[in-house]
């Protein structure tokens, strides 16, 4: 089956029942789960539904339009699932950053949730890669927010291009925060963009110490660019959602923390 007509199989399917598995969808369309999964990012990425944890809803599409808070709808749609884990992760992200500390802080709605909980800090420096975490962070007392110059992708908000590539290569800030859309054991973190993949493998280079928020539905699954394996050296910060056989297999291959929700 071609990927076009799998798309027209999940939304119908979709409009018929407005929220699907991922095993249900990997079983009426007689494919693997993994395939299921890259055909809910591509959905997703064209703002036709909303990944959930272990499935996909249809996006409430009125709902988008009334919400002008958000640069776009991608963005809203990360947004918008898993808030309460996202927002878990970011607070304790945000409670390992010191005082007087260089951070690099990665795209994405996690990341957003360690910029909203950067409070109560003095002499950090945030060097963001995107515009609306750097609207966040502005005018926030005992922060400097340094944006990244390049080339803005309204769609994600971020900025690529190889004039960033070159400054972060004179950075090497105390600790980086990376956000991803995958995680596997086997096949380490991958994503679904192929400049912005290559601007995470920039910022691994640029810090001595490697965060990834990660919310727990997205561990245990693999997208479509290779962007790092798991390194011993590497903190994964997630939330209590995480069964506790991944769980174990994670620890083995690096440090993990746990954001417990509420």
């Amino acid at each position: 089956m071609l990927p076009e007509q799998r798309h027209q199989g999940i939304l119908g399917l979709l409009k018929e029942k407005n929220q699907v598995s991922i095993a249900d969808l990997a079983s009426e369309l007689q494919v693997s789960q993994i395939t299921v999964r890259r055909d809910l990012e591509q959905l997703e990425s064209s703002n036709q539904i909303i990944r959930i944890r272990g499935g996909a809803k249809l996006l409430d599409s009125e709902h988008v339009e009334k919400d002008t808070n958000f640069l776009n709808r991608r963005f809203h749609n990360q947004a918008s699932v898993q808030q309460q884990e996202k927002k878990a992760i970011g607070s304790l992200a945000a409670s390992i950053v010191q005082d007087d500390e260089t951070i690099l802080i990665d795209a994405g709605s996690t990341a957003m949730e360690l910029a909203k909980h950067l409070y109560q800090k003095k002499g950090v420096t945030a060097i963001v890669t995107t515009v609306n975490i750097a609207e966040e962070l502005e005018g926030r007392e005992g922060v400097t927010t340094i944006i990244t110059g390049g080339l803005f992708r309204s769609r994600t908000t971020t900025l690529v291009n190889p004039i960033m590539d070159r400054m972060l290569t004179e950075i090497y800030a105390d600790k980086v925060f990376i956000g991803v859309t995958a995680v596997s054991v086997n096949r380490g973190f991958t994503g679904n963009d192929f400049l912005e993949s290559d601007v995470k493998r920039q910022l691994l280079k640029s810090g001595k110490e490697v965060y990834w928020l990660v919310d727990s539905t997205k561990i245990n699954s693999i997208s479509t660019i290779q962007v790092s394996p798991i390194l011993p050296d590497h903190t994964i910060i997630t939330d209590d959602g995480l069964p506790p056989e991944i769980m174990r297999q994670l620890e083995q291959k690096c440090r993990v923390l746990v954001a417990k929700r509420g």
